[in-house]
């Protein structure tokens, strides 16, 4: 009797201080047969769990696009580098053809004008000869004409005196007797002529 009655007490004591189980009993998935378990992975939130993971996977790791895009920002570059400087080359090849264009049609007007310049001095230095020469020959002209005319009023006089004068042949022997040349090359001008000293003509 008090045996059942500490074991009604005790019991009573379990249920009134332990409160209710409300988590719902586990699964049993072969409770029934007719329902088969899905395998791992293939149902809707497994194909959750995947995108997401997959997301993740695109978020966390977007190198590749990242490095691609850099190289292809760098070969942009280098290009555009690349054609400055060809453009550079390229200007400064034709400013440096045109500048010694430039030069030389520069030093072919100044030659051109050095070589007239020295074409009418050669001109005029042989203008200057040619008249120099030619008063020499009218000096000489003169000077014969003169010598022909003074020997003439000589003869005449000697005539009107009642003198006949010397012939010209005669006078040719004189003059190749007495009269010396100068045929040496040194001489260019004309030739040197002089009476020698034993010709009685000499203090005439």
């Amino acid at each position: 009797m008090i045996r059942s009655t500490i074991a009604k007490s005790f019991h009573r004591f379990l249920t009134t201080n332990t409160p209710p189980s409300t988590a719902p009993p586990p699964p049993s998935h072969f409770s029934n047969p007719k329902e088969i378990p899905e395998p791992f992975g293939t149902g809707p939130d497994a194909n959750a769990v995947y995108h997401q993971q997959h997301q993740q996977q695109q978020q966390t790791a977007p190198a590749p696009n990242t490095k691609s895009s850099q190289d292809g920002s760098i070969k942009e570059i280098t290009a555009l580098i690349a054609m400055f400087a060809l453009a550079y080359i390229a200007i400064d090849n034709y400013t440096e053809r045109i500048r010694l264009e430039k030069l030389h049609n520069e030093t072919s007007a100044i030659n051109l004008k050095a070589l007239q310049i020295q074409q009418l001095n050669h001109q005029r230095e042989k203008k200057q000869k040619d008249l120099i020469l030619l008063q020499e020959r009218r000096e000489i002209a003169k000077r014969d004409f003169k010598m022909s005319l003074h020997i003439a009023m000589l003869r005449k006089q000697l005539m009107d005196l009642g003198v006949s004068p010397i012939e010209l042949d005669l006078a040719i022997k004189e003059f190749e007797k007495s009269v010396k040349l100068d045929n040496s090359i040194k001489n260019v001008t004309g030739q040197y002529l002089w009476l020698d000293d034993s010709s009685g003509m000499l203090k005439i």
